[in-house]
C-alpha cells in the first residue's frame, strides 16, 4: 500500500494554508503529503435551506474522483460545511476510510467575532486536518481534552487542543 496523502483544494483555498496542512501531516504522521491540483466544490452539495455545504455529499463526490496514487485524501475548502446532526463542523472523515474534509470557513474568526492572527488560523487548519486523519487511521474521539482526537465543537475547544495524541490514542494509532 502506498503511504501517501493527497491534500486537494476544493475551490479557491489559500496556497499557504495547503502547504501548512501538508507539512504538518508529513511531520506528524510520517506520511508524505502532497498538495494536488484544485478541484471544483461540488455544487450538488449546497443545501439551500442551511446555506452551506453537506460534508457527506462532498465526501461521496471525492470518492468518485481518481486518487489512485494516494492512500488517503484530505479535501480542503473555504466554504462552510455541516453534517445532518450538526449545524456546522470544522471537518468530517470516513472512520477507517480514506477520505476526509476540512473547512476553513469558521477557523478565521474568534468566538467574539474578532480576527485571529494568521498563524492561529494556520494552526487551527492543521489541527482539524490532523484530527480528521486520525479518524482515517481508525481513531475515535477521545475523552482526554489534551489529545488531538478530542472533539472540538467550538473554536475555543480547538485552540486548547495541543498537537499531539494522548498516550492511549498514540498506542492505538496504526497508520
Amino acid at each position: 500500500m502506498k503511504k501517501q496523502i493527497g491534500v486537494v483544494p476544493l475551490g479557491e483555498v489559500p496556497a499557504f494554508v495547503l502547504k501548512v496542512i501538508s507539512a504538518n501531516i508529513t511531520a506528524y504522521y510520517k506520511w508524505p503529503a502532497t498538495v494536488l491540483p484544485m478541484r471544483p466544490v461540488p455544487k450538488s452539495a449546497f443545501d439551500n435551506r442551511r446555506l452551506k455545504y453537506d460534508a457527506g455529499i462532498i465526501i461521496n463526490e471525492l470518492d468518485t474522483w481518481d486518487f489512485s496514487d494516494y492512500s488517503k485524501i484530505v479535501g480542503v475548502m473555504s466554504q462552510d460545511i455541516f453534517v445532518p446532526i450538526f449545524n456546522h463542523v470544522y471537518g468530517q472523515a470516513v472512520q477507517g476510510g480514506n477520505l476526509a474534509l476540512v473547512s476553513l470557513f469558521r477557523l478565521n474568526r474568534n468566538t467574539d467575532g474578532s480576527l485571529p492572527p494568521p498563524s492561529l488560523c494556520y494552526e487551527r487548519a492543521a489541527k482539524v486536518a490532523l484530527h480528521e486523519l486520525g479518524h482515517l487511521f481508525s481513531l475515535f474521539h477521545c475523552d482526554e481534552n489534551k489529545c488531538i482526537m478530542h472533539f472540538s465543537g467550538a473554536i475555543d475547544d480547538l485552540d486548547n487542543i495541543p498537537f499531539y495524541l494522548c498516550r492511549d490514542c498514540e498506542r492505538r494509532l496504526t497508520p
